[in-house]
C-alpha cells in the first residue's frame, strides 16, 4: 500500500479552548506596601476578617480543582467511547469490503445504533476531499483532512468550512478513489461533547459560586458568634485600661480554648483587682503606721526639747530641779528608745518570711514561759494545761517566747490582782493550738477586732507609764504569721479575754527528736484557785 503524502500546509495552532480557563498570573500576590511613617499606619485586616478569607480561599482552590478535573475526565471518557466507535468502523470496512462505494457506507452507518452518528469521507494523494457519508446530526460537515494524523489512529480535526467545529477522525489507505489510489476515513463530529463541556464548565461556575458565597456567610455567621468572648475580652481590656476594674467578659463554655481564655482572663482580672486593694490597704496601713509613730514620738521629743529649752534659759533655779529635769529626759530617752526597738521588732518580724530554724518543743518553751511569769507577779495565778504528745514546731526559739511573754505581759498589764491565766495546749493532725486566757474584765466587742492594729489601745486615757506603746499585740501577730500560723482573739466564756495562736505541727524526718531520759513532757499546773 502507497503512504500518502501529507498535503497543504501544517496544522493551525489551536486545536481547541484552553479547558482550564483560568490565568495562573492572576494569583500572584501584589508586593507588600510598608505602612507611611506620616500619618495613620495602613489598617489590618481583622483576625475574623483573616479566617474568613482563609476559609473561603481554600474552598475556592478545592472547587476550583474539581472544575478543572472533572470535564477533562469527561472529555477523556467521550473522546475514548469516540475512538472506540470509529476502530470498530474502520475494521468493518476493511474486514469485509474490497471496493466500497457510497451506498455500501451509507448501509454500514445506519446498520448499527452505535454507529448512526459516523460520516465517510475519501481523499486522494493529491488531497482531494469528499464526503460520502453524512453524519446523522450534521448534513453539512466537511472535515478537513489534509493533514494525516488520522491515519491508522485517531485524531481531532476542524472543519473546512466551519473552524468552530471538530471531528474525531480515523482511516486506512489501499482504496480506489476515481480511478486513482486514495484512503478512505471515519469521523464523527464532536459538537454534542462540545456542548456538553460547555454546559458543565457553566453548572459548574454557577454552582461553584454559590458554594463560596454559602460558606463564606455561614463561616462569618460561625467565626463571629465563637470570636464574641475575644471581643467582649478586646471591650473589657479597653474599659480596664480606662480604670473600670470591675469588668469581666462573658464566660462561654470551658470545653473550647476561647472559653478558658475567658476564664483564665477573669481570674487574671480578679488577681489584680486583690493585688490593687492589697496595695491599697498596704499603703493606708503604712501611712496610719507613719502618723501614729510621729505621734507617739513627737511627745517625748517635746518633753525632752521642753526640759533642754528650760535649762538653756536658766528657769531651773536649783540643783533639785536640774535633777528632777534630768530624771524626766532621762525617762523619756528610754521610752523613746523602747518605742524604736519595738519599731525595728515589728519591720522584721513582717520582713521575715516562714521561719524553719529549728524544731522546737511547744511544752517545754510554754513551761519556761509560765515560770517566768510566776515569778515576775506572783499576784496572778498562772496555769499552763500541756500536751501529753509532742507538740514540736519549726521557728525560731526566741521569737515564739517573745510571742507569749508579750501575751502574758498584757495580762499583767490590763487585769487585776488574782485573775487566773491559763495557758492550754491542744494538738491537732497538722496543727497546734496554743490558747492564753483570762478571767479579767476583757473588751467590747468592737475592741476585739481591733487588738491586734498598730499603736492601738484599749483605754486611750491610759498613761503611756503603764499603758505602753500599743504595738505589742501587733509584734506577737507578725511573729505569728512569719512562722505560718495564724492568731485570733475572742471572749473567755465567763468573762475575760482568749487569744488564740495556731502554729503549723513539724511534720518529715527532721521532726523526729532524740529520745530524752525524760520522757514526754507532762501537764504542768501552778496552784489553782
Amino acid at each position: 500500500m502507497v503512504q500518502p503524502t501529507a498535503v497543504g500546509g501544517a496544522r493551525p495552532a489551536g486545536a481547541g479552548p484552553d479547558a482550564s480557563g483560568t490565568d495562573p498570573s492572576a494569583a500572584e500576590p501584589s508586593a507588600s506596601r510598608r505602612p507611611s511613617p506620616v500619618g495613620t499606619p495602613r489598617r489590618r485586616w481583622t483576625l475574623r476578617a483573616r479566617l474568613i478569607a482563609l476559609v473561603v480561599a481554600t474552598a475556592a482552590v478545592a472547587l476550583v480543582a474539581v472544575d478543572i478535573v472533572l470535564p477533562l475526565i469527561m472529555r477523556d471518557a467521550a473522546i475514548s467511547t469516540k475512538d472506540a466507535t470509529l476502530s470498530a468502523a474502520t475494521a468493518a470496512a476493511q474486514k469485509e469490503y474490497g471496493r466500497l462505494t457510497g451506498e455500501i457506507l451509507a448501509d454500514l452507518t445506519s446498520g448499527s445504533g452505535l454507529k448512526g452518528e459516523v460520516g465517510w469521507s475519501t481523499i486522494t494523494q493529491s488531497g482531494i476531499t469528499q464526503v460520502l457519508v453524512q453524519a446523522a446530526s450534521d448534513e453539512d460537515a466537511n472535515p478537513d483532512l489534509t493533514s494525516a494524523e488520522w491515519l491508522n489512529a485517531a485524531a481531532t480535526v476542524g472543519d473546512a468550512t466551519h473552524g468552530d467545529l471538530r471531528y474525531r477522525a480515523m482511516g486506512f489507505g489501499g482504496v480506489i478513489v476515481n480511478g486513482q489510489p486514495g484512503y478512505l476515513v471515519a469521523w464523527i463530529p464532536m459538537a454534542d461533547l462540545d456542548e456538553q463541556l460547555r454546559r458543565l464548565i457553566l453548572a459548574e461556575l454557577l454552582i461553584t459560586a454559590g458554594l463560596l458565597v454559602l460558606l463564606g456567610a455561614t463561616a462569618s455567621l460561625v467565626i463571629r458568634r465563637e470570636m464574641r468572648p475575644l471581643e467582649s475580652m478586646a471591650t473589657a481590656a479597653d474599659a480596664i485600661a480606662q480604670g473600670d476594674l470591675s469588668r469581666r467578659v462573658q464566660e462561654s463554655d470551658p470545653g473550647t480554648e476561647i472559653g478558658r481564655l475567658g476564664f483564665a482572663f477573669n481570674d487574671m482580672l480578679d488577681g489584680i483587682s486583690s493585688l490593687l486593694d492589697e496595695r491599697r490597704r498596704n499603703e493606708d496601713k503604712l501611712r496610719r503606721f507613719i502618723a501614729d509613730a510621729s505621734h507617739e514620738l513627737r511627745t517625748p521629743v517635746a518633753a525632752v526639747r521642753g526640759y533642754t529649752d528650760l535649762y538653756q534659759a536658766g528657769a531651773l533655779p536649783d540643783e533639785s530641779a536640774v535633777d528632777r529635769a534630768m530624771q524626766r529626759m532621762g525617762f523619756e530617752a528610754r521610752r523613746m528608745g523602747a518605742l524604736v526597738d519595738d519599731l525595728l521588732t515589728l519591720i522584721q518580724a513582717d520582713a521575715e518570711n516562714a521561719v524553719g530554724h529549728e524544731l522546737v518543743d511547744l511544752n517545754e518553751l510554754l513551761t519556761g514561759v509560765v515560770d517566768d511569769a510566776a515569778v515576775i507577779d506572783p499576784t496572778r495565778i498562772w496555769r499552763l494545761a500541756a500536751s501529753n504528745g509532742g507538740v514540736d514546731v519549726f521557728g525560731d526559739r526566741l521569737r515564739l517566747h517573745q510571742v507569749f511573754a508579750n501575751l502574758l505581759s498584757n495580762i499583767r498589764t490590763h487585769t487585776a490582782e488574782g485573775t487566773v491565766a491559763t495557758v492550754s495546749v491542744l494538738p491537732g493532725l497538722d496543727e497546734i493550738a496554743v490558747s492564753v486566757s483570762d478571767d479579767g474584765p476583757g473588751v467590747s466587742d468592737e475592741d476585739l477586732d481591733r487588738l491586734f492594729d498598730r499603736f492601738y489601745r484599749v483605754d486611750p486615757s491610759r498613761s503611756r507609764e503603764r499603758g505602753g506603746t500599743g504595738l505589742g499585740l501587733s509584734i506577737v501577730a507578725a511573729i505569728v504569721r512569719g512562722h505560718g500560723g495564724r492568731i485570733a482573739a475572742t471572749h473567755t466564756p465567763g468573762g475575760g479575754l482568749t487569744i488564740t495562736v495556731v502554729l503549723p505541727r513539724a511534720s518529715g524526718t527532721a521532726a523526729v527528736r532524740p529520745a530524752r531520759p525524760g520522757g514526754p513532757a507532762g501537764s504542768v499546773d501552778l496552784p489553782e484557785t
